[in-house]
Order: C-alpha cells, then sequence, then structure tokens
C-alpha cells in the first residue's frame, strides 16, 4: 500500500485534528513528506487497517517504523530532528511536556469532543468539515457540552502559561493542542475568564506553519 518518493508518509484526512497536529509539525520542522487519504468515516478501509489495526487517523510510515497516535508521532519526530526546543532531553523538562500532552489527551480532549459532535459533526458534512453551531437541533444539550467543556478549560487554564504557550516556551505540547483549539473558534466559548486559553488559541491559529499545515475543521 506505501509507495512514497519521500522517507515520511502520512496517512490522514484533512479534517482530523490528530492528523493536523502531525501535519502542523512536520510544517515547522520543515520536512518533506507524501500523504494518504484515509476516509474519515468508520469503518476504516481493510487496506489501511491492515497498517494501522485500530483504524485511528494518522498513521506516520518512515522507512519500515509504522507508527500511529498522534503524541507519539509528535515525539518521534521532534526526537527524529534532535529539537531538544521542542521536546526537551532533560527529565524534568521533558516531564513537563509529557504531563501537558498527556493532560490533554485524557483530561481536556474527551470533554470537548461531545460539543464538537453537536454542533459541527452532527451539522453538516464531516468529510468537508462539518457545519454550523447554530444549525444544532438540540441546543439545550450543546449548551450543557459547551459548559462541560467550559470548566474543563478552566481547570486547563491553571496549569499553562500566560505567554500564548502551553509551557512557557513553544513545544511539541502547543502542536498538539492548536487544532482543537483552532476548531473551538467555531464555537459559542466564552474566553473572558480564560485569557491564558484565549491567548493560546490566538497565538497557534496565527502561527504560519500552523496555517501552512491545512487547517479545515
Amino acid at each position: 500500500m506505501h509507495i512514497s518518493g519521500h522517507q515520511l508518509h502520512l496517512y490522514d484526512h484533512p479534517v482530523s485534528s490528530n492528523a493536523l497536529k502531525v501535519r502542523f509539525l512536520l510544517a515547522l520542522l520543515e520536512l518533506d513528506y507524501d500523504r494518504t487519504h484515509v476516509p474519515f468515516a468508520l469503518p476504516r478501509p481493510p487496506e489501511y487497517t491492515e497498517l494501522n489495526p485500530f483504524g485511528r487517523i494518522p498513521t506516520l510510515v518512515d522507512a519500515e517504523l509504522v507508527l500511529a497516535e498522534s503524541n507519539a508521532i509528535l515525539r518521534y519526530l521532534a526526537d527524529r530532528e534532535e529539537r531538544d526546543d521542542l521536546y526537551p532531553r532533560p527529565p524534568r523538562e521533558r516531564a513537563v511536556v509529557d504531563a501537558a500532552l498527556d493532560t490533554w489527551a485524557t483530561l481536556v480532549r474527551p470533554v470537548l469532543l461531545p460539543a464538537e459532535d453537536l454542533a459541527l459533526m452532527d451539522t453538516g458534512d464531516w468529510e468537508q468539515g462539518g457545519g454550523r453551531w447554530e444549525d444544532c437541533d438540540d441546543q439545550d444539550a450543546l449548551r450543557e457540552a459547551v459548559g462541560r467543556a467550559q470548566r474543563t478549560l478552566g481547570r486547563w487554564e491553571r496549569i499553562i502559561a500566560d505567554n500564548g504557550t502551553v509551557t512557557g516556551s513553544f513545544s511539541i505540547a502547543d502542536c498538539c493542542v492548536a487544532p482543537v483549539l483552532w476548531r473551538w473558534l467555531r464555537l459559542p466559548l466564552d474566553l473572558s475568564e480564560l485569557p491564558r486559553t484565549a491567548a493560546l488559541q490566538g497565538t497557534l491559529a496565527a502561527n504560519p506553519a500552523f496555517v501552512a499545515a491545512g487547517p479545515v475543521a
């Protein structure tokens, strides 16, 4: 299935936030890579699940290495390119970045997803980036989901830096959170009491490498 003129090959989908975080880092690192489109709808094609049995998007192929899970890919690429500024090697500094990645993946992202499903996925063609929150059929459920997201982001606010980055200096943790924070520009989230998150959202959305990565949804 994998035929590439470049060593790196990314199996992804334009509207996948997990794929976008990897494309963000690839653009930042100025790495050439080939892409294969993976349909967003489930079940994923058999030829893809042969490569990645869980069928999740994205998957990165680097020569003989087949690597799934977007945060693992971020860690790998930063190490591959010896970018200690993006993923520090000293244990204490690396632990801060790892904690941010894991907190986002396990405690923040799952709480944000229901509102995205209601507001965007259920209101339009997700292959094209979804719809508008104003068209959601259950505005009460959406308000509740956004409220849960707001409270969770309030906790996130307490652990991130106040300079438009996650940890105080730009790292792969910023690549990780950028796609979802950008997506939430389309949702009715009140950031007036979340100034650090607002600064982070604005800084990442304007990052030239993020723009080059082709955000869609």
